[in-house]
């Protein structure tokens, strides 16, 4: 390898573990603001993609360790959600919205468990797992009822 491409190389593994870094740290604002945590400068929310899963009866979600499999799914009104912890740690499922669903417990998820929900009204309806996660980060997902 030339020296040229080995500075190439050497920059962007730089330039990306920078970004790790920088995700990995908080700076106490809002998970809406921009760097410093200044409340005027918004981040644009990444495009997110459902899997759509419309027109079945039930559908599963996994939690497979600390992910959300998948993680945003689009389904019919009155659609029963399984979610299955499949995983090897507990984990628990709040909604990002309290009480547009009831919250799962972390007695009732652990490794191995299940729980049904059913959700009978149109919207989007974001959870999380406050162990492994928040609202937008980490273990966190979306379940969006037409």
């Amino acid at each position: 390898m030339t020296n040229t491409r080995r500075w190439l190389v050497a920059g962007a593994a730089l330039v990306a573990s920078m970004g790790l870094v920088a995700a990995c740290g908080g700076d106490g604002g809002s998970p809406a603001s921009g760097a410093g945590g200044d409340p005027t400068t918004t981040a644009a929310a990444p495009a997110v993609e459902y899997t759509d899963l419309t027109g079945q009866p039930r559908v599963t979600v996994e939690a497979v360790d600390n992910n959300m499999v998948p993680q945003f799914v689009e389904v019919s009104k009155g659609t029963v959600i399984t979610f299955v912890n499949e995983g090897r740690n507990v984990h628990n499922l709040l909604p990002v919205e309290p009480g547009s669903f009831p919250p799962v417990e972390t007695g009732s998820f652990d490794s191995g468990a299940s729980v049904d929900l059913t959700f009978d009204e149109v919207g989007e309806f974001g959870y999380y797992c406050s162990l492994h996660g928040t609202a937008t980060k980490g273990m966190f997902g979306s379940v969006k009822v037409v």
